[in-house]
């Protein structure tokens, strides 16, 4: 089923249930992303269902996935065959090394929508998601089509460019990929909070939620002492597109629900009540959140539809200068969705792939207004995150 039949599903409200058909057809699906020849013995006692993939079965070479350069020229290769309004350019920071962060705005339409991806270095697979978001909606389709006239599409398929192939070592020795930007000033505790001792800050905890984009989201007052070039160049881009909605994609470890079956994605919404009250604004903020549950809703019938999705809720924090909380907190509707990640390479395709028909079917939604109206249902029986399970390889 293609992005366009599920939301037509969720357009005319109906939300399938939860049966115990639709878990086997998952079981059964997820079964077939196993590597040929990794069978687990008869004795043995699988820790999920299924009992992989794991990375340790079949190598996720680096080599499937885009570098920095190959990045910017697939993205060019895109705009020379793109129909209508296709832009690529660089966001308004570079990285510490220099490096610039593409950033794609497809179709002119009267309705903002931001996606960005791969702020941590390590989770790329999801900027492999939004290349292929991207090619799909500057095609000659009729959904493209649409989607260009009713929207402003900014996708950001990669914001943390050093994080993943930049050429640099940390204090301690080791190359990326790795999860923080590539900044080594502070080679000895104490350092700000989420930063990696001689390597660098954790993106996604320094959106500025405040009138300045150059804030510090973890000191008082207003200033411009925010030291995270990347996640101000997000915010800034904020400013200047105003979207709707913020759709943030992430990679999370394996883990398992209720039933032992491996969980494929996680996803969550803003939950920074606390913060909002401080701030004068929790009326407005409870609005963006059901804004934002109506999103999540839309994405949790369409990848209903796939037997391989089991998408249960992020046990998130509330921390507010995550992306998912600052972009709520400035009036966003705003969706954080994280992937299973660290896996083999062909499975990263069908991750790559529940990414992007989420990805598409909050486009269509937000694009025909169904969004607005979206059913609470799905999100109010989300089951939440099971426990963590580990690599039998390691």
């Amino acid at each position: 089923m293609t992005a366009s039949h599920s939301l037509q599903a969720s357009a005319a409200g109906r939300f399938p249930r939860r049966l115990t058909r639709r878990r086997l057809i998952a079981v059964t699906a997820a079964i077939a992303l196993l590597p040929v020849g990794s069978a687990v013995p008869a004795a043995a006692d699988p820790q999920t269902t299924p009992n992989g993939p794991w990375s340790g079965e079949k190598s996720s070479s680096l080599a499937a996935i885009h570098s920095y350069d190959q990045l910017w020229s697939t993205l060019r290769q895109i705009e020379n065959h793109a129909q209508g309004s296709f832009d690529l350019s660089a966001a308004p920071l570079t990285s510490n090394t220099g490096r610039e962060i593409p950033v794609v705005t497809v179709g002119d339409g009267p309705t903002s929508v931001m996606y960005i991806a791969n702020q941590h270095g390590d989770e790329y697979v999801v900027s492999e998601a939004m290349i292929n978001l991207i090619r799909s909606i500057s095609g000659n389709s009729q959904t493209a089509v649409a989607l260009r006239k009713a929207l402003t599409i900014t996708v950001v398929p990669r914001v943390n460019v050093d994080g993943f192939d930049a050429d640099v070592t940390d204090l301690a020795g080791r190359t990326t990929p790795w999860r923080q930007n590539y900044d080594p000033s502070c080679t000895q505790a104490p350092c700000d909070p989420f930063y990696e001792v001689g390597r660098g800050y954790d993106i996604n905890r320094y959106h500025s939620y405040s009138s300045n984009a150059y804030d510090h989201p973890y000191k008082a007052g207003d200033d411009n002492l925010n030291p995270v070039p990347e996640a101000i160049a997000m915010r800034l881009l904020w400013e200047q597109r105003r979207p709707e909605l913020v759709l943030d994609f992430h990679h999370q470890g394996s883990y398992v629900d209720e039933e032992g079956g491996l969980i494929t994605g996680s996803t969550m919404w803003p939950n920074a009540e606390a913060e909002a009250e401080r701030l004068g604004i929790a009326d407005e903020f409870a609005d963006t959140v059901t804004r934002s549950k109506r999103a999540v809703s839309v994405l949790l019938t369409a990848l209903d539809e796939y037997g391989y999705a089991n998408i249960t809720r992020y046990p998130s924090t509330s921390t507010p200068g995550i992306a998912r909380n600052a972009y709520g907190l400035l009036g966003s509707a705003s969706v954080l969705f994280e992937m299973r990640g660290d896996i083999d390479a062909k499975s990263n395709g069908y991750i790559a792939k529940t990414a992007e028909v989420a990805g598409m079917a909050i486009l269509e939604a937000v694009a025909d207004g169904s969004w607005e109206t979206a059913n609470l249902e799905p999100v109010e029986n989300i089951r939440e995150r099971g426990p963590s399970v580990d690599d039998p390889h390691e």
